[in-house]
């Protein structure tokens, strides 16, 4: 593949590939929708940025006798809210690992409707998860769980998960409709 060619893993359709990705929904609410979890990912990639700084700057403070007070916890928080932040947006521009050697060579209608059921059978996990996720923090704020250094509300931590598998699914949903509609627009759909 040439560098100006489309990528097989990018979200625009690979034409020679027999469109093995499909772009994102275009119009207001695909546009919506890309800004809605671009800036969930975005804000994953601050927390990331934030977590690295933490880290980097407790060793540095271990270097001269001190440290933060609670680095751990922070940490982990961040990362909580870095995973959770960006999944959406992998759902949506189609970015998970896939491994495509077979399915390439499919007509491209069998090929949406096969990201369709991809896409649903990925929402279906991710309510199963936003449920015991939610079920989770139901008992943490009953309980009033803290962190074990600074007490960070351990609802904190499962506030992240819920809110990022939510709009998970919401991808999901986004994703397998574009998918749907991507086999009525295509020029085989109607004979």
């Amino acid at each position: 593949m040439s560098p100006s060619s489309p990528s097989k893993n990018g979200p625009e359709t690979d034409e020679r590939a027999g469109g093995a990705k499909a772009a994102p929904a275009r119009g207001r609410l695909g546009l919506a929708a890309e800004w809605l979890f671009r800036a969930c990912a975005m804000f994953g990639m601050a927390c990331l940025f934030g977590a690295g700084g933490v880290t980097v700057v407790d060793i540095v403070l271990r270097a001269f006798g001190s440290a933060i007070f609670g680095a751990v916890d922070i940490v982990q928080l961040l990362i909580m809210a870095t995973a959770f932040s960006a999944i959406p947006y992998a759902f949506f521009r189609d970015g998970h690992v896939s491994v495509d050697i077979l399915t390439q060579s499919f007509p491209p209608a069998v090929q949406a409707v096969m990201r369709a059921v991809t896409a649903l059978a990925s929402a279906v996990v991710m309510v199963l998860i936003l449920y015991y996720g939610w079920e989770a923090a139901k008992l943490q704020m009953m309980f009033g769980d803290k962190s074990q250094n600074i007490g960070i509300p351990m609802v904190w931590y499962w506030l992240a998960l819920v809110i990022g598998s939510g709009l998970s699914v919401l991808a999901c949903l986004v994703t397998a409709l574009t998918a749907l509609l991507s086999l009525r627009a295509s020029p085989g759909a109607n004979s």
